[in-house]
């Protein structure tokens, strides 16, 4: 029987947990798995509360479908039946620019009519296709990539509004090729940004794909009744509960022999063949410090920054806005203190009670990180301002819930990729240890659960070539 631990109870860990018993089975390889996870509760960042009839979510609100890997571990677990497709009506999105909420052009026709960019905006936007290839070998900050292919006025009201709603983030900082690795492969395949999108939406409609490209991230946005909460229970349930154990760190790791010991909070030696690592960098270069300085300080240097999620309810006649889309996001050039708002119940069905309307808003972030310190009564106070602001909400929010994060989304600043590619190699250096988190492989759901499905038989491989 080999042993494998996982350090960190989130959905990575709980993924790869997972996914390990799965590819061990099919190998006829016999596994003990033993989950530590810290926090009294598993999940990580993922909770899912609901109270008073609203639902609210800690951390991300969902995952897409253009990536197969988290609908493939949904079905594989039982939850095919409860999978919730987010409505028709979020796929509109708004940017509040200019004082206002403007929607963002689904399709080039709706563009070209759209004034989410002035007349001069578009004609530099347009100039796109006669613009030289960059270099291939350049990490370029995201920043510096759209003012290079599409002018600053696209860089200010398209791309800086995203990059705070996806990462948090600071584009001026955050690498092109590990934070948006797709848009760098576009213009590496068909050498410029704006001809890679037509040559894919040819493509798409080749292969029948119907219905308008959406201006958002590709793909339908999907989530569980209950939240995606309903996700990470069920794959503690799955892996067994009794071999995830809350309330139980990771205090250190050393060699001893042919095996790996794990020396946990509560005082025990945990003996593994295998140790997968899904917790945040800093946890991982305290875990691995010791045993390699050059690895620690390059896992200490993945950045993080801080952010609060604030949940506010409504009665529905308290809120002037139709609210038909997925929310909003905010330039930073407007210096407002909001990065966006999700609302929530125009997202998904049963997010709020009949009659009452719910928004969540992200606050801190790469641009207000000091925002986050605020106590409840000047986090709500901030956003019922920029409500009022943003969306001609006078009234009072009759139900508010809030979840603070002093390390939320890790920024894969430049450099990231170089960084990535020597921590993986004295990671492979030390033997029988995986890296799993969002700290690397992407930030998204999508991205940690196709991490894990990736290391399922990696770690078997290695667990069977093992003495």
């Amino acid at each position: 029987m080999k042993r494998v631990v996982v350090v960190g109870g989130g959905l990575s860990g709980l993924s790869a947990a997972w996914w390990v018993a799965q590819s061990a089975r099919e190998a006829g390889v016999g596994v003990a798995l033993t989950v530590l996870e810290r926090e009294p509760q598993a999940g990580g960042k993922i909770r899912s509360s609901r109270k008073g009839g609203y639902l609210c979510e800690a951390g991300p609100n969902g995952f897409l479908d253009n990536k197969p890997s988290t609908i493939v571990l949904s079905r594989a677990l039982g939850l095919g039946e409860r999978l919730l497709r987010s409505r028709d009506e979020a796929r509109k999105r708004f940017v509040f620019a200019g004082g206002r909420l403007r929607q963002l052009p689904e399709d080039p026709v709706s563009f070209l009519a759209s004034d989410i960019l002035s007349i001069r905006g578009k004609l530099r936007l347009a100039a796109e296709f006669l613009l030289p290839q960059g270099d291939p070998d350049e990490d370029e900050s995201v920043a510096a990539f759209v003012r290079r292919r599409l002018g600053e006025e696209a860089l200010d009201r398209l791309i800086d509004p995203m990059a705070a709603g996806i990462y948090a983030g600071d584009p001026e900082t955050m690498s092109l090729r590990s934070s948006f690795p797709k848009v760098h492969q576009l213009e590496q395949r068909f050498g410029g940004l704006l001809r890679g999108m037509l040559e894919m939406r040819k493509m798409a409609a080749a292969a029948g794909a119907q219905g308008p490209q959406s201006a958002g991230p590709g793909g339908v946005l999907w989530s569980y009744p209950e939240g995606l909460e309903e996700l990470v229970a069920s794959l503690a349930d799955g892996v067994g509960r009794e071999r995830v154990r809350t309330g139980v760190a990771a205090e250190g790791m050393e060699r001893v022999g042919r095996a790996w010991v794990v020396r946990t909070s509560d005082g025990e030696a945990v003996e593994a063949d295998a140790v997968v690592l899904a917790v945040p960098a800093y946890d991982g270069a305290r875990l691995l410090g010791p045993l390699d300085d050059r690895l620690a300080d390059l896992l200490h240097a993945v950045p993080y920054v801080p952010a609060a999620v604030v949940c506010t309810g409504y009665p529905r006649e308290g809120v002037p806005h139709p609210l038909d889309g997925f929310g909003f996001l905010v330039p930073k050039s407007e210096g407002r203190r909001i990065l966006g708002s999700l609302w929530s119940s125009s997202i998904f069905a049963r997010r709020s009670p009949d009659g009452r309307v719910l928004l969540t808003q992200i606050v801190g972030g790469a641009r207000n990180p000091e925002l986050v310190g605020l106590d409840d009564a000047g986090l709500v106070a901030v956003v019922r301002e920029e409500l009022r602001i943003t969306l001609g909400i006078e009234a009072e929010p009759e139900f508010v819930w809030i979840r603070r994060w002093d390390k939320a989304i890790p920024q894969y600043v430049v450099g990231h990729g170089d960084r990535l590619q020597e921590i993986e190699e004295r990671v492979a250096s030390l033997g029988g240890v995986f890296l799993a988190g969002n700290a690397f492989y992407g930030i998204g759901v999508n991205d940690c659960t196709a991490r894990a499905q990736e290391l399922g038989p990696q770690v078997v491989a290695w667990l069977a070539g093992a003495p």
